[in-house]
């Protein structure tokens, strides 16, 4: 029996979401590392905005991170209040990011936090139907698809 194969979606919330698929947005702020590199797609409450290729991942100190809101856009007072007495935060960083002309509704588990799981031939179909044939083209050789 073949496994399925998935693209990795990270969840972002609304409005960061669009702000990173736009490139607007570089550094996505996270308590946690993590090891995964290269494009992945960018959702939000259902929805895929694009993708950016996941370039980096440092550590940084909270206070230290305030200097730099050009590049994460998060008001000092939500940065406070998602560090939770955190000292040191996680910077996840993007790069050539790929956005959509509209939002596309896609499926994953519910219950996902960090991650979601989209189903590759899906999300290829819908890409396709809504007019991304190219995307599709680039994506399909470049992006992390796990078997």
């Amino acid at each position: 029996m073949s496994k399925r194969r998935v693209i990795r979606g990270l969840i972002i919330r609304e409005p960061y979401v669009y702000m990173v698929a736009s490139g607007a947005k570089r550094w996505e702020v996270r308590k946690y590392n993590t090891r995964v590199r290269g494009y992945v797609a960018l959702i939000s409450r259902g929805y895929l905005y694009g993708f950016a290729n996941l370039v980096d991942v440092f550590k940084i100190k909270t206070g230290e991170l305030k200097k730099y809101r050009h590049m994460h856009k998060v008001p000092d007072s939500f940065l406070d209040k998602y560090a939770r007495g955190n000292k040191e935060l996680y910077v996840w960083v993007f790069s050539n990011p790929l956005p959509l002309r509209q939002p596309l509704k896609v499926r994953y588990s519910r219950g996902a936090q960090v991650w979601a799981y989209l189903d590759y031939n899906r999300v290829a179909r819908i890409l396709v139907e809504n007019g991304y044939s190219n995307l599709h083209r680039f994506l399909e050789r470049r992006i992390d698809v796990i078997k």
